[in-house]
Formats: structure tokens, sequence, C-alpha cells
């Protein structure tokens, strides 16, 4: 009995030597693959995220450019969000926190005005600035847009069709002064070549620093 016994345990304790565990060079192996991959996947879905960013703000400065030529329809002037003195308007339109803003009568500096009083709708969406910029008799305008989250400022011409693009930096929102002067002139973009200023105006060194065509 007490040989059976013995011999049980022997058979036991040899099964248990042959189990073998994870080596220490092949967890070093493991814990190198999981950070190489997230190396890889991070900065990839930082990048993406970016990227989401920068369409919100494209898809809202071309809503825009459709909401100026409805208002241009009905009103022959295009609406500004610059302050009395240099553009066509008379209203800021930082328009993440207000998507309608109400133009008074006679309240755009224009060889044509409203003649009435009358409102400019366009959506936009979290976290994006919009401006808008006319010429000194309201007959074209230049827009900007920039998400705060995003690395990219876009923007657009009345007078010709590409949609522009400067680098910004991230989490820098967008502000006044950002935009240059909207100038009534279909020989050059207001755009084109431009430096960036303002919130589009990137800090870094390999930064694209003048507008260019997308």
């Amino acid at each position: 009995m007490i040989k059976k016994f013995k011999s049980l345990w022997e058979v036991r304790l040899m099964k248990i030597k042959k189990k073998k565990g994870f080596t220490l060079i092949e967890l070093l192996i493991v814990v190198a693959i999981i950070a190489i991959l997230a190396a890889i996947a991070i900065p990839q879905f930082s990048s993406y995220r970016i990227r989401g960013y920068n369409s919100a703000a494209t898809a809202d400065l071309r809503n825009a450019r459709t909401a100026e030529e409805a208002f241009f329809s009905d009103w022959q002037v295009y609406v500004s969000s610059n302050a009395v003195g240099k553009g066509a308007g008379a209203v800021l339109l930082n328009t993440t926190a207000v998507p309608q803003v109400s133009v008074p009568q006679f309240g755009i500096i224009a060889t044509t005005a409203p003649s009435a009083a009358t409102t400019f709708n366009t959506g936009v969406s979290q976290n994006v600035g919009l401006l808008l910029e006319s010429s000194a008799n309201g007959s074209s305008f230049l827009g900007v847009s920039k998400n705060s989250a995003g690395d990219r400022c876009f923007g657009m011409d009345s007078d010709f069709t590409p949609i522009y693009w400067v680098n910004g930096d991230v989490g820098s929102p967008m502000a006044a002064g950002s935009l240059p002067a909207a100038v009534a002139d279909t020989t050059k973009s207001d755009l084109a070549g431009v430096a960036g200023i303002g919130a589009c105006a990137a800090t870094a060194a390999s930064a694209t620093k003048n507008w260019a065509a997308l």
C-alpha cells in the first residue's frame, strides 16, 4: 500500500515538474510587442480625431457659403462679422454660441442695404468658430472657420470656388482678427499665398504658414 501511494505521488510529482510557465524573456517579448502596438495606435487615433474636427470646420464653412449666397439673393449684399469700420457689417459672428445673427435695418454699410431688420442663419458644430468678412461695398466676402480642437483653419473667398487652409495650433479657438480684409477682386484670391494671422497662424516651425487651396 505504501509503495503504491509512493508510486502515485512520484507520478504526480513528475507531471508537475513537466508543466512549464512563461520565461522572463517570453514575458519581456510580449510587453515589448504591446508597447510597439500602443506607440503606433495612439498617435494614429489622435490624428484620426483631429481630422474629424477639421472636417466639421470645413462642413460649417461650406454651409456658411450657402447661407451667404441665400442672403445675397434677398438683399444684394453679403453679411459680415466684422465690427463697424472696415467691412460691410456690424455683427460679430463667432457662431459657436450664436447660430442666428440679427442684422438691423441699414446696419450693413453698402450701396444696397437691407430695407428692413432681418436675420442671418448658419449652423455650426460644437467648438467651431466662424468669421465672415464682406468687402467695403458688400459685393464679396471671405469666411474662415476653425475647430478649437483641430489643427487647421479653413477659408473661402466668394470670388473663387476652392476651399483654402492654413495650420493653426490645436487648442487655439477662432478669434476676431484671424481673418484678412475682404476685397472685391476677381483677379486673385484674398487668401491664396497670404500669411495666416491670429488663431490661423501656427507656432510650429514645420507648419504651413500661408493659405493654400485644398
